[in-house]
Parts: C-alpha cells; sequence; structure tokens
C-alpha cells in the first residue's frame, strides 16, 4: 500500500479528493481534461470552502480512474471501518491443488515478513509494517482465489 493511501486513510472524502487534484501533474486543469468537465467547475466541487458545487460519486470516481490514485476510495472504506488492498489476477488459472500451494507460499512470505518486523521487540518500521501488509494482501488474495477455484468444482443442480 503507497503512503498516500495510509494518509487518505485518515482523512475525510472531499480531503481526499483534493489530495489527488494537489498531487497530479498539471493538477486541476489536467483532471478537468481526461475526465472530460469544466476546469472551472471541477475547481469549485473540489473547494473545501465551497458549499453550492459537489462532487458527484460518478466525477469522484473518475477523478480515481484517470490520476490512479484511489484516494477517495481507501478515504470512505477508513470511514466505515474497512481497508481496501488492490486485487491481483489468479496466477493458479484455476488449478486447485496449485491454488491450495500459492495459498500456503503466501503464508510462509507473511509469517516471514512478520517474524521479522517483530523481531526484537522495539519498534517497527514503516517498511516493515509495508511489508507485512503487503504479504498479507498477497495471502488474503491467494485465499480468495482457492475459495474461488474450490468453488466452480462444486456440481451445480442436476449435474450430478
Amino acid at each position: 500500500m503507497s503512503p498516500e493511501a495510509d494518509m487518505a486513510r485518515g482523512m475525510d472524502v472531499l480531503d481526499a479528493a483534493l489530495l489527488i487534484a494537489q498531487e497530479v501533474p498539471g493538477g486541476v486543469p489536467a483532471l478537468a481534461q481526461r475526465m472530460g468537465v469544466s476546469a472551472n467547475t471541477l475547481q469549485h466541487k473540489l473547494n473545501p470552502n465551497n458549499t453550492t458545487h459537489h462532487l458527484t460519486l460518478k466525477e469522484a470516481m473518475a477523478l480515481q480512474v484517470v490520476s490512479g490514485r484511489p484516494y477517495v476510495l481507501h478515504a470512505m472504506a477508513a470511514g466505515l471501518d474497512y481497508i481496501c488492498h488492490r486485487s491481483r489476477p489468479d496466477d493458479a488459472q484455476g488449478d486447485a491443488l496449485e491454488a491450495f500451494m500459492r495459498v500456503q507460499q503466501a503464508m510462509g512470505e507473511l509469517t516471514a515478513a512478520a517474524a521479522d518486523a517483530l523481531r526484537g521487540g522495539g519498534d517497527v518500521s514503516q517498511n516493515a509494517k509495508r511489508r507485512v501488509e503487503h504479504f498479507a494482501n498477497e495471502a488474503m488474495a491467494s485465499m480468495a482465489h482457492l475459495v474461488s477455484t474450490v468453488a466452480a468444482r462444486v456440481p451445480q443442480r442436476g449435474e450430478g
């Protein structure tokens, strides 16, 4: 997870949208052009002091898609006491045994990352925390793929 996503997790959704505009090269005009909207209108919608123009959900989605920065998503998730992690393709390609082995591999990597972070009992660095988060996300994705692979092998009614 990026440091920006960490930051977005603790902020208001409107602040997260404004952060996107501040970080994108070219700012609001560049975003507006890619979104196909008026730069002036988008600027008003991102202004935290403006009470008459509001960013719609579709515009918030477009803002994140064209910028590649899912900060509003992370802010919304945090506000609802959820977390988000990026999905990844199924490396096992439907092979149940391969999916099971990938879960075990991911759990081993997560265990090693957590043990490294916790070794010594002192403070944990941001890099160590991010490494644990990365391997935890990989393990969760592997487990989801395993469940999908197993579910695909359940006969449908009338099949057997």
